[in-house]
């Protein structure tokens, strides 16, 4: 009876890990959505720095859009655009009560949602379920018309407890077929970073475990050469981390000020503070955007300074381009 009843337990403990491992659509995010007041003024921003893949798709009436359980209508400005590898999808709201313009008001220009395209409809309407039996349930649900196909698009309430939208995706990601990665300075997408005060830590970590992704990993490293607008500075945080598929989600969390990451909760509340880029050359990168207008906030470096793995930071205040900074991300290499 004992060997049954252990058996049972190992059982139940396997079934549980194995279902709390996220499914493989949510190791990649496909498109990030970005709500900002002017789109035009950004799109133009992002081209000063170097990214070319950047297209107006025009006004669209959304009208098959279901917000908050209520069928209405609204119109959006969208362009389309892909940084450094990156997928995003700029929306302006111009009329009507939707998601976006109800993010527009709360927060001001920010990412508002991730999204995973789920290509079997049958296995996004399960998901859609299973959160919905965990209290989430969806905030928006529109399509857009790309290449004769509907392409759906879903936001899940997640927003105050996450601290961002989680979205779904299903159909043909064709609007972004002709973009390359190409910039004038060959950075890369490589992490996705939010902000958040320390109180807030496990909650949002517990959060997602509940809806059962990893639990958040933190760190607490030294850095050195730390300046905050170019003024030496004693700054200190720690970071979070999950790390499942290709993806890295890093929550930057303020222990001492200055930093930029108190200034955006100050400014926007928590949320999506940054989007971070590697690059061949810190220094010249720097330069390239001093050269266009464009200040360091904070900088410094980690590890072993001029040994392997260690390496270089820097944030360059680009919230005027669409309420997010860009973090510059330099790796030692022999």
């Amino acid at each position: 009876m004992i060997r049954k009843i252990s058996f049972l337990i190992l059982l139940l403990s396997f079934a549980v890990s194995v279902y709390s491992q996220p499914k493989e659509f949510y190791t990649r995010v496909d498109l990030i959505v970005w709500v900002v007041s002017d789109v035009q003024s950004v799109a133009d921003g992002w081209k000063k720095i170097g990214f070319k893949s950047i297209i107006d798709q025009g006004r669209i009436n959304m009208g098959d859009l279901t917000f908050r359980g209520q069928v209405t209508q609204a119109e959006i400005h969208v362009f389309t655009a892909f940084l450094g590898g990156a997928r995003v999808y700029w929306v302006q709201p111009l009329s009507g009560n939707c998601a976006f313009s109800e993010f527009l008001k709360e927060n001001g220009d920010g990412v508002f949602a991730l999204m995973h395209n789920v290509p079997v409809q049958a296995e996004m309407e399960d998901e859609i379920q299973r959160l919905n039996d965990l209290g989430v349930r969806v905030l928006q649900k529109d399509q857009i018309i790309s290449d004769n196909q509907p392409l759906v698009m879903i936001y899940m309430q997640t927003l105050k407890k996450g601290k961002y939208a989680l979205g779904f995706l299903n159909g043909p990601l064709t609007l972004y077929d002709a973009f390359t990665v190409n910039n004038d300075l060959g950075m890369r997408f490589n992490q996705y970073a939010f902000a958040i005060n320390p109180s807030s830590v496990e909650k949002v970590s517990g959060y997602w475990e509940k809806l059962g992704f990893p639990a958040m990993e933190i760190t607490h490293g030294e850095e050195w050469d730390k300046e905050y607008y170019g003024e030496p500075a004693d700054f200190d945080m720690e970071l979070g981390w999950y790390r499942y598929g290709d993806i890295v989600y890093e929550w930057c969390i303020p222990l001492r000020p200055p930093t930029v990451y108190e200034d955006h909760i100050k400014k926007y509340g928590e949320g999506f503070q940054h989007l971070g880029f590697s690059v061949k050359d810190m220094d010249e990168a720097i330069q390239y955007f001093e050269d266009k207008g464009f200040k360091v906030s904070m900088s410094g470096g980690w590890g072993e300074k001029g040994k392997p793995g260690s390496g270089k930071f820097a944030y360059v205040d680009t919230e005027g381009i669409g309420g997010e900074t860009i973090e510059l991300l330099w790796n030692y290499t022999e």
